[in-house]
């Protein structure tokens, strides 16, 4: 007797899971220009968070080819490449040192004069 609400139940809770499923979408990570340009104004203060810059460096960013050269960049300074070595690790909350902030700096400004001539959209 106790078989019918059990199975009831039961039926409920997976027709609600293949209902999410089917009908839910898959997290996408997009994150935009001036989301980039705040995470690299908070590497040179040192309020970035180190998952936060090592999710940013470790997700290539098809959406925006100008935005994953800044990124490839950024993995140039965290891993390295045959010209320059990798930069040090900074003291206290920062990631990189006095000249890995440097260059993040550069980046930074590069990325916001790529903001300024950005095209605006408006939707009506």
């Amino acid at each position: 007797m106790d078989f019918i609400p059990v199975f009831l139940v039961t039926l409920l809770i997976v027709g609600g899971l293949g209902l999410a499923l089917f009908f839910g979408k898959a997290p996408v990570h997009r994150p935009s220009r001036q989301e980039i340009l705040t995470l690299l104004r908070g590497v040179e203060s040192g309020t970035t968070r180190r998952e936060h810059w090592d999710m940013f460096i470790g997700y290539p960013l098809s959406y925006d080819p100008e935005l994953d050269q800044v990124r490839q960049q950024c993995v140039i300074l965290e891993e390295g490449d045959g010209e320059t070595p990798p930069m040090g690790q900074g003291l206290g909350d920062y990631i990189y040192n006095r000249e890995g902030r440097e260059r993040i700096h550069q980046l930074a400004d590069a990325l916001e004069q790529m903001i300024k001539k950005e095209p605006k959209y408006r939707e009506f």
